[in-house]
């Protein structure tokens, strides 16, 4: 007999509720202000909250930065699984999803920035295990999307698919570390060319030549 879940008490509630609120008004203030421009008294006041009580939750404006981190990531591993449940091949589902991305990135430049940002230090930070480094539910959905091709016979099979994962998911973050560190590129363009280049180079007929 399974024992049904303990309801959540008032006290737990009231403390998720005031955990979310504080996340919502941050990733709003990161979006319109830019992570920097942004305080920790500003974050506080706009949740109707006080400073000490804001620091019982995170410790840091970037601790709030980072806990906004996991649903960003299951945002976009959760357009690429409706991407593959939509249909079509391999190469088309990447094109989307690209080009979501392409979207989101100019949509939110200020916030995307701050999070790339987090994700390079992250990797510089010896107190950071792997699983906690970025991108691993998109190497995951990306990786599926190749097995899916694979059994409709239309992505190639000469290349273990954790390699053609590892190209697929360096060339879209190689395209964004560029949209980053250059003001001039043209991420929309530029993603665009490389989910082109990426659908030709998994098809089964790129192993034939």
């Amino acid at each position: 007999m399974e024992l049904s879940a303990k309801p959540e008490g008032r006290r737990a509630r009231k403390k998720r509720e005031t955990r979310e609120r504080i996340l919502q008004v941050a990733q709003h203030h990161f979006i319109r202000d830019g992570y920097d421009a942004v305080t920790v008294e500003m974050l506080a006041d706009a949740s109707d909250i006080s400073k000490p009580t804001l620091f019982n939750y995170f410790p840091s404006k970037m601790a709030i930065l980072q806990a906004l981190v996991p649903g960003v990531d299951e945002r976009f591993a959760g357009v690429l699984q409706r991407h593959r449940a939509e249909g079509g091949t391999a190469a088309q589902q990447l094109t989307r999803f690209f080009a979501y991305a392409s979207h989101v990135t100019q949509e939110t430049p200020m916030l995307t920035k701050a999070l790339l940002v987090l994700a390079l230090r992250a990797y510089e930070d010896p107190f950071f295990s792997v699983d906690q480094h970025r991108w691993p539910l998109l190497h995951e959905g990306f990786s599926a999307m190749l097995m899916d091709g694979i059994d409709r016979g239309e992505v190639r099979t000469d290349i273990p698919v954790t390699r053609l994962t590892h190209y697929i998911t360096g060339t879209y973050v190689y395209g964004l570390l560029s949209w980053l560190a250059d003001p001039k590129y043209s991420v929309e363009a530029e993603l665009a060319a490389a989910s082109a280049f990426l659908g030709s180079a998994i098809s089964v007929n790129a192993g034939d030549t």
